[in-house]
């Protein structure tokens, strides 16, 4: 078989994973929504300890991204395109806790995967040095999060259609709206309830709804965006991004802990693939992704070792 062949072989093959409506990833914008909003509460309120209030919202923060990542890809109808319009309300949902308009992201995100790992148009190589030291590691994901919007605004807005801008723009509105109506209320009636100090719940605002969200982000981008494309260089199809593998007896559980971004090397080859299904496409097709040069490494006592 030729390479061209083995190409049109896995894409065949990738193809297969790709033609129901992704249920988990609608579950998955149904449970992080108004968690989001809730937990806060919860810990104004005195229900919920702050420190596990930052925790819970930092895992939100994580998992949330992951709705928001399959919608812009259309990964949540994939070939059931009578279900294009849930794809694109699990992205506008799962963009409020994200703080970030699914119309942005999409054109963001769009050219990371034209221009993956190109220095000077792939918008993620932000977050390439976000390990040189500890102010990097937590500046790099903001940065890379609040240029959503500068890039959208510079490169889209300009020659966007009208049905696109207003989406922007009502996007955004209910972001801020929501985060002024969620600040409204933990001030207001929810503290009042608790009866908490101004002092008390601007510090427990401030630990869940800024310190939580931040914690999440770094935590993404550097499973998400950082480690799977280093060294931040290599930009040949099939070898930009890589997999990595966990031993057998953690890897059912790691892999759902990391939302199978181990895997990442998958999406990228394949974009339209369900992110839960990643690892059943690596499986099923790993000879021949080795063969293409898709960076896998296996954990080896504490070192990561390449084995193709």
């Amino acid at each position: 078989m030729s390479n061209r062949e083995q190409i049109q072989a896995l894409k065949r093959s990738a193809n297969d994973y790709c033609d129901t409506l992704a249920w988990p990833t609608v579950i998955l914008a149904a449970v992080v929504v108004p968690l989001y909003f809730v937990t806060p509460v919860a810990v104004v309120a005195g229900w919920l300890p702050v420190a596990i209030g930052m925790v819970v919202m930092a895992l939100l923060t994580y998992a949330g991204y992951t709705a928001l990542h399959e919608s812009v890809h259309g990964a949540v109808c994939g070939g059931q395109q009578q279900y294009r319009w849930l794809n694109e309300w699990v992205g506008y949902a799962a963009a409020i806790p994200m703080g970030t308009p699914l119309s942005a992201h999409r054109y963001e995100h769009f050219l990371h995967h034209n221009h993956t790992n190109d220095q000077a148009e792939d918008p993620d190589v932000a977050c390439a040095d976000m390990t040189r030291n500890l102010w990097r590691m937590v500046v790099s994901p903001v940065t890379l999060f609040t240029n959503q919007y500068s890039l959208f605004l510079r490169g889209r807005w300009p020659t966007a259609h009208v049905g696109l801008r207003r989406a922007f723009l009502l996007e955004t509105a209910v972001i801020v709206l929501s985060r002024v109506l969620l600040l409204l209320a933990l001030f207001g009636p929810v503290a009042a309830g608790a009866g908490e100090s101004l002092g008390a719940v601007a510090l427990d605002v401030f630990i869940t709804l800024i310190l939580g969200p931040t914690l999440g982000m770094v935590l993404l981008v550097y499973l998400f965006a950082y480690v799977v494309h280093v060294p931040h260089s290599v930009q040949e199809k099939f070898r930009d991004t890589s997999i990595f593998v966990l031993p057998p007896w953690i890897r059912s559980l790691g892999t759902w802990c990391w939302g199978f971004q181990n895997y990442h090397g998958i999406h990228h080859a394949f974009p339209r693939v369900p992110w839960y299904r990643y690892r059943e496409v690596f499986e099923a097709n790993r000879k021949d992704l080795l063969e293409q040069g898709m960076p896998t490494y296996e954990l080896s006592g504490l070192n990561w070792r390449r084995i193709n």
